[in-house]
């Protein structure tokens, strides 16, 4: 026996080390325990019961004995269904069936064995559900059969997260603006901000270093279960103050399983929305296929398993622009409009006239044959302090008052064909396709290893590349983003002995958004304009596009970055359109996180000990490009454009 110094000496080694683990690098883990007492009929506490805890897909098994107090308990149980069976001479055989271990749970089950041969087994296959007693924290579990069978848009397994107390969905919030607020990961949790919560993927870190969102997202099809812990979780669990959300994927069994599957929706299965545009609003293109399947089973029957996964998504989706007010055809500069005394005009004679006066004479005396122009429509002279409806009578404007730049820009933007108002609807396609394989090998009795594997490979061209809403509201400023994550999942669990089991995982998750939101028209900007129309270079002469780019006169935008990476300036028009690439730029990132764990649980009588560690080393690098090409605001409470 021990003395009683060296015991004391190892309780307080062991206590210095508790305090020392700071509780946010505790690993976390993605098993279960089941607990509990066996009696004989009088209420008397057995001890020295074997009790065998097996695996009903499996087969694997694992055993141990009562305490002198008639108490067992099973450590570090991974998610499935067993079977428990409990032996001692003198006492008839009994078997517990169908008991369900979910993740993070902790079950009671006691047991009261009838006095008889051992050869005589009571078997019991149905009972009341088992009760969770054990554990204060809060948070709920979505089995496979809710995962499989409720209907989830677009088969977003996160969808379910709205679904649990305390937990609300910041979608269509006045959040939205923000880049990610929109995805299903995107929650709050009692209050808390949306940005706040921690995913893991068996065990594994499973987090965006951009945003906190949700790098892993197994399909449907491929996840046994996921807990939402919402308050009160274990010390095990930190990082992060909203919930914990960890997932457990299927793992094969000693009979081959699989499933085939696709997901369709076209557009003629849809109502069309409410319009605001007098041309009328065309019903949203919106194909959806989402197809796969899984497969598992054994490779070794009772030692070694696999389960594979593959989902593709093909999505074509008509987005909506906002109702943008934008100028008429009789509007625009046209020699195709009726001329006025030889003049091409644009003509705002259905608007409310002119208000105002010209305090600021510079624009209009640079534009060469302005003043003549305005006398052949019957204006009045370019003079400071004279209101503008009697320059331009009738809301009439002559060409060569106008800005050849300018005009040259409208190309950029569609002419409604009736009224003012113009609403488009650019297709949107959606592209990714996912793949997943685990493999489960049981070493020896007292060892098992997992390893998994997660590949998702993900495109989108957005034809409105609001992110951060800041980008054009007509169509013709796409933007794309081409993402890949992946995840290597490795755990080895030992059941040193019957109370003392370690889980040991390496984790390593990347995401890489080489290209994201990367304009699709792009070009030096000096020469990002349309090619003008031959009247109106006849009209005003050579149209310069934000640079007359001549060495002698080098004024301009001019970013250096090359004809890849530049493109149209953001242009606004207050209370109007906006075109040109997003002002916001485009934001390259790569991502990789590294994660060694292991946790210790030991059972010491009737109590329970976990230690655990948790290091990670991650490095995330981006590259923004913002502002690029710079930002004309044209505001219409002043003479000038900023």
């Amino acid at each position: 026996m021990p003395s009683l110094r060296a015991r004391c000496l190892f309780v307080s080694l062991l206590l210095v080390l508790c305090l020392s683990i700071p509780t946010s690098l505790f690993a976390q883990g993605t098993t279960g325990r089941i607990l509990g007492r066996v009696a004989d009929p009088s209420g008397a506490v057995l001890g020295g019961v074997k009790v065998t805890l097996v695996n009903e897909g499996t087969s694997v098994s694992r055993d141990t004995k009562t305490n002198e107090n008639g108490d067992y308990d099973f450590v570090e149980v991974p998610v499935g269904t067993y079977r428990l069976e409990f032996d001692l001479s003198g006492f008839k055989k009994n078997v517990r069936r169908g008991v369900a271990i979910d993740i993070n749970q902790v079950i009671t089950l006691n047991m009261t064995m009838q006095v008889g041969a051992s050869q005589e087994v009571v078997d019991v296959t149905s009972e009341a559900p088992l009760v969770e007693t054990t554990s204060t924290q809060l948070g709920a579990v979505v089995g496979d059969r809710a995962v499989s069978q409720l209907p989830l848009n677009a088969r977003d397994t996160y969808q379910f997260l709205q679904l649990q107390p305390g937990v609300m969905s910041t979608v269509g919030s006045s959040n939205s603006i923000v880049y990610g607020s929109d995805r299903a990961g995107a929650v709050s949790v009692n209050g808390g901000r949306g940005r706040s919560n921690n995913f893991s993927v068996n065990g594994g870190d499973a987090n965006d270093q951009f945003i906190n969102l949700p790098t892993v997202q197994p399909t449907p099809d491929s996840i046994a279960e996921f807990r939402v812990l919402t308050n009160t979780f274990d010390p095990e669990y930190g990082r992060n103050s909203g919930s914990v959300v960890n997932v457990v994927t299927k793992s094969g069994t000693n009979q081959f399983h699989g499933n085939m599957y696709e997901f369709f929706r076209n557009t003629v299965l849809n109502a069309s929305g409410y319009c605001f545009s007098a041309d009328g609003c065309p019903k949203p293109q919106f194909n959806q296929n989402q197809f796969g399947g899984t497969f598992g089973g054994p490779v070794r029957k009772d030692h070694t398993f696999f389960f594979a996964s593959y989902e593709g998504r093909r999505i074509r989706e008509g987005k909506q622009s906002p109702a943008v007010t934008v100028p008429t055809a009789i509007e625009r500069p046209d020699p195709a409009n009726p001329t006025l005394n030889g003049q091409i005009v644009s003509d705002f004679s259905s608007e409310t006239p002119f208000g105002g006066n010209l305090n600021d004479t510079y624009a209009l005396d640079q534009r060469s044959g302005c003043q003549a122009a305005i006398t052949a429509i019957g204006g009045g002279t370019i003079t400071a302090g004279v209101p503008y409806a009697s320059i331009f009578p009738n809301n009439k404007i002559p060409l060569a008052c106008m800005d050849a730049t300018a005009v040259d820009l409208l190309q950029f933007v569609p002419t409604p064909t009736n009224g003012s108002v113009l609403v488009t609807v650019p297709v949107q396609p959606d592209r990714g396709d996912q793949f997943t394989v685990k493999l489960d090998h049981r070493i020896s009795n007292s060892q098992n290893l997992s390893i998994y594997y997660y590949f998702d490979d993900h495109s989108l061209v957005s034809p409105f590349a609001q992110f951060q809403a800041a980008g054009a509201n007509v169509p013709g400023f796409a933007s794309a983003t081409k993402e890949r994550f992946q995840q290597w999942n490795i755990s080895h669990t030992w059941t040193i002995n019957n109370s003392t089991v370690n889980e040991f995982r390496f984790n390593y998750n990347r995401e890489a958004q080489r290209t994201f939101q990367h304009p699709q028209r792009t070009s030096l900007v000096q020469n990002a304009c349309p090619p003008p129309p031959s009247w109106l270079t006849a009209a005003l002469g050579t149209v310069p596009c934000f640079s007359d780019g001549t060495a002698a006169n080098p004024g301009g935008i001019h970013p250096g970055l090359g004809p890849n990476r530049e493109g149209l300036p953001f242009v606004q028009l207050s209370g109007g359109f906006t075109i040109g690439n997003n002002g916001e730029g485009e934001l390259p990132q790569v991502g990789n996180s590294f994660q060694w764990s292991d946790s210790m649980s030991k059972v010491i009588g009737s109590h329970s000990l976990k230690l655990g560690g948790d290091v990670r080393r991650q490095r995330f690098d981006q590259t923004l490009y913002f502002d690029v090409n710079g930002e004309f605001f044209v505001d219409g409470s002043s003479n000038n454009t900023t």
